[in-house]
């Protein structure tokens, strides 16, 4: 068993996935954004949890109430917030990706908001 700190965080974004002609068109998302951060197997761990909300909010704040710029779009409105992301866009996947390189995560959760929408995970 492992040991684990996990801060959550929320966002409202934009993003123009282009890999389905339903969702392609600019639209947006509030998401809730839970991170993991986990010690070794079995052994006691700390971790300053609050220093782990701040490096969260940060990031957050940086993104929140912009556009998802994929570095692959050729435009995007303004403001926007580059994540290097594939040929589709910024999907919820490349988000939880890059959220979870940024910080340093063991893994990194992305849900959209409602009991019925769809969360994206990355990590082991």
């Amino acid at each position: 068993m492992r040991l684990c700190v996990v801060v959550k965080g929320s966002i409202a974004v934009a993003h123009k996935p282009s890999f389905s002609p339903v969702v392609g068109t600019l639209h947006g998302h509030d998401y809730v954004i839970r991170a993991a951060f986990c010690g070794p197997d079995d052994v006691d761990y700390f971790i300053d949890a609050d220093e782990l909300k701040r490096r969260l909010d940060g990031l957050l704040t940086q993104m929140h109430g912009r556009y998802l710029k994929s570095e692959r779009e050729a435009d995007a409105p303004e403001p926007y917030f580059e994540i290097p992301c594939g040929p589709y866009g910024v999907t919820g996947e490349c988000l939880a990706r890059y959220i979870a390189r940024a910080l340093g995560a063991t893994w990194v959760e992305v849900c959209e908001s409602g009991l019925e929408a769809p969360c994206f995970y990355y990590g082991p």
